[in-house]
Order: C-alpha cells, then structure tokens, then sequence
C-alpha cells in the first residue's frame, strides 16, 4: 500500500469557492507538475479529473461528495417497503419498486440531487471513485457506465451511446459506508449493510434521437436533462433508467433488487416521476435457463413488472431475468453485484470466451448472501478456481468495491488526507495472478 501524500503542491484553479482546489497527477498524488485538479472539503476529494476540465474561469457547478457519515447506527425505522410483500406477484412487485422510488424521490428533485440541501433525510455518496476509465465527473459527480451499443435498443449500426450514473445511500448504508473508510486503508471486513440501509442510483445517456432507427421513437422524449462535464467538454445526458437496492431479511439473498425504465408515454408532471418499473429480483432464479424460458417456465424469485417500458421489455437479462436498459443482457442486478468482493477474482458476468455452456454461465446466478465471497474464476476455462487467503465479500457493492480497488490494487491516492496521517498495511493480500484484475466502474 502507497502512503498518500499531503495536500503540499501548488494550489490548482477551477474549485468552489472555500474548498482546496489541488494539483495532482492521475492518481491524486500531490504534484508539482500534475496535470489534474483535486476539489478537497472533507477527508475525501469532491472529484479528480484532468485541469482541462475546469479551466481558468470556470464558475461551477461543482459536485460536493456527501461524506459526513453517521458515527452510530440508525435506529429510527425508516423503511415502508419492509412492511409490502415483494413476492405478491407483479402487484407487490410494483408496490415495493414505487415504495423505493418514491423513498429515494422525497426532498432530492427539489434540490436537484445533492443530498446536502435535502430537508426531509439524509443521503451520502461513495468516496475515492475519482480513478480510472470511470471516474467521477466534477459538476453532478456522476461516474461513466457500460456503453450500449447497436442494434441495442434500437439503435442504429454503429452507433454506440455513453452512459453516467451517480448513486446515493440513506442513513444504514452510510453509516456502513463510514465504518470502512474510517482512514485511507478500508476495513473492508466491515462491508455489511444493516436492515433498512438501501441505496438508489439514476443513470443517464447521451443518446440522442438521431441515434436511433427511428427518431421519432426516441425513448427519451421529455426525460430531464443534466449537463455534465467530460474529457471533451461539457455534455448533455438525459434521464434512463434508476436501479433500486435494499436489505431485506425476507430475501435469501439478504438484497432485493429492482430497476426503472423512463418512459416517455407516462403522464406524470413531474418528468422524473415518469420512471416505470421494470422488475423486481430477490434470488438468481439458480438452475433456470433460456431452454426454461422458452419453454413458458416462470422465473421463481423475479417479477417483471406488467408496466415495464417498450425498449425495457427487449433488453432483460439472461433468460428474463431484471435487468435494466444500461446493463448487460447476458447477467441481471443480482448475480453482477453478487460478485462485489475483494481481491477481484472474478468478473461481472460470464464474459470470458470459455463459458459456452449454461452450467458454466450458471456459477453467476446462484443465490448468495453477502457474507459469501463470489469465489474465484478461471478465465481459460470458466471453472471455480480455490484462491488462498479467500475474497472477503462486499455485501452486493460494486461501488464499495471499485473505491477499495481503486485504494488497495491501483494504488491511487486520497490527495485530502493530512500530511501526518499513515496508513496501515494492506489488510488483504492479493494473490499474484489477480494482481492484474481489470478495473471495475460500476
């Protein structure tokens, strides 16, 4: 593990006003003649990114990281979607995604977002996902996700369209969130949310009609609309899709999970709002394959929502399962963020060439709870791999883990952390041939 330099290099431009504005270079370290600007306020940085992004002059926005995370567990109830049944058919199913929207929507389109200036309860981001292909943008804090790609949505050949995220945890996940990043080097042991903590991520394109077979189909009509800064200037991204998470002891996963679609058709006055429900996850549905569905066979533990969008309804996961329009068709929400564990032994779905069989496609969709490592695969042959000391499991977060990867693998730095602080030894240790393990941005 890198010690983190202090904050001692020349001041950079383009900060908020009251903050320390930082040169760095890509990894955050403090720099002389870095070319990237580190926003400090707090114990983690606001964002990372390259100068040009904020030239001389720039006036804002800035995003503020919400990292002032609760010392104590919560112990108010506040959670309504445990008192629905989310396994009451497309009803409940319904029932419990609107509850979480609507949970997550109270006091946050008001103030566009930034949980800071919510009223009505309180909200927190993950820290130190400034690094790498995906990481965070300086005006919304909004982090690069999986590019989708023709004919994918109906989109036309060769268009391929980029998509951002940002993802907020309520006042359990936070506290779990603070327990880990209590110092630079993660206890990461300490990665399970508690009952009641969930967290809500809204997901945005740059699709424009254009990109589309036909036009005037655009599935984004009205959808708000969020500029956004970009290593090629700023950008114009619009509202797609939001994904819902939250513990749930009724689950066997511990997790139920559930994604919306925007849907331009919805007649709500509040654009956001327009968000419909695509489906509802509580297990992996293990055993169940394409052969089951195209048989009529119906999936066990998820629900597809009889309001699911048009363009939602032809990008679901393996064999039916929920899966949303940003994410890749081959997995579902469940088994890509079972697999959220450190070291990272194993990747997001079964991406590897080997895996051709469904049994070998199948080791991704077991049910587990996230005191369960994922485990370890062999890309040449998609088998089970036994790695010593074994992964220890993040409890079904990916943004847990990209911020402990990007601290304990890619030894970037947190460029706001005194002078005098030290870290500690690396608490896991990497075995050698995972030592290489792709990025993850999730």
């Amino acid at each position: 593990m890198l010690l983190c330099a202090g904050p001692s290099a020349r001041a950079a431009e383009g900060c908020a006003p009251g903050t320390k504005c930082i040169s760095v270079d890509a990894t955050g370290q403090p720099s002389e003649t870095g070319t990237y600007t580190a926003q400090c306020r707090g114990q983690f940085p606001d964002f990372v990114v390259p100068a040009t992004m904020l030239p001389a002059g720039y006036k804002g926005p800035w995003f503020n990281l919400a990292q002032a995370y609760p010392k104590t567990p919560p112990t108010e109830s506040d959670a309504p979607w445990l008192k629905i049944d989310f396994k009451d058919g497309v009803k409940g199913a319904n029932a419990y995604l609107y509850a979480l929207r609507n949970y997550s929507f109270e006091g946050m389109i008001k103030v566009g977002f930034r949980p800071q200036l919510n009223k009505v309860r309180a909200w927190y981001n993950m820290p130190l996902m400034n690094y790498g292909p995906g990481a965070r943008e300086p005006t919304h804090g909004l982090t690069e996700e999986r590019p989708v790609t023709a004919p994918e949505l109906g989109l036309k050949t060769g268009v391929t369209i980029r998509n951002f995220a940002i993802g907020f945890y309520n006042a359990p996940g936070g506290y779990t969130i603070g327990q880990v990043w209590k110092t630079d080097s993660p206890a990461i042991d300490q990665s399970r949310f508690a009952p009641g903590g969930m967290t809500f991520k809204i997901l945005f394109s740059n699709a424009v009609p254009a990109d589309f077979l036909n036009p005037k189909n655009d599935p984004l009509t009205g959808a708000p609309e969020w500029t956004i800064e970009t290593s090629s200037g700023p950008m114009k991204v619009r509202l797609m899709q939001m994904d819902v998470a939250a513990v749930d002891p009724r689950a066997p996963s511990g997790w139920v999970f559930g994604t919306f679609a925007y849907d331009k058709d919805a007649k709500d006055p509040s654009p956001w709002r327009r968000l419909r429900p695509v489906g509802i996850t509580w297990g992996n549905d293990h055993g169940y394959t394409p052969s089951d569905q195209s048989a009529g066979k119906k999936l066990a533990e998820t629900t597809i929502s009889d309001e699911i969008p048009g363009y939602a309804a032809t990008h679901l996961g393996w064999a039916g399962r929920t899966n949303g329009p940003v994410d890749n068709p081959i997995s579902g929400c469940l088994s890509c963020h079972g697999t959220a564990q450190f070291p990272v032994e194993a990747d997001l779905a079964p991406f590897s060439k080997a895996c051709i069989t469904d049994e070998q496609k199948m080791y991704w969709f077991r049910t587990i709870d996230g005191t369960q490592p994922f485990g370890a695969v062999s890309e040449a042959t998609c088998l089970p791999e036994e790695i010593s000391p074994a992964a220890t499991p993040l409890d079904f977060s990916l943004q847990m883990q990209v911020s402990v990867q990007n601290m304990d693998q890619e030894g970037d730095h947190n460029p706001c952390t005194p002078p005098t602080a030290m870290l500690k030894a690396m608490s896991v240790k990497i075995p050698a041939e995972f030592m290489n393990a792709p990025r993850v941005h999730r």
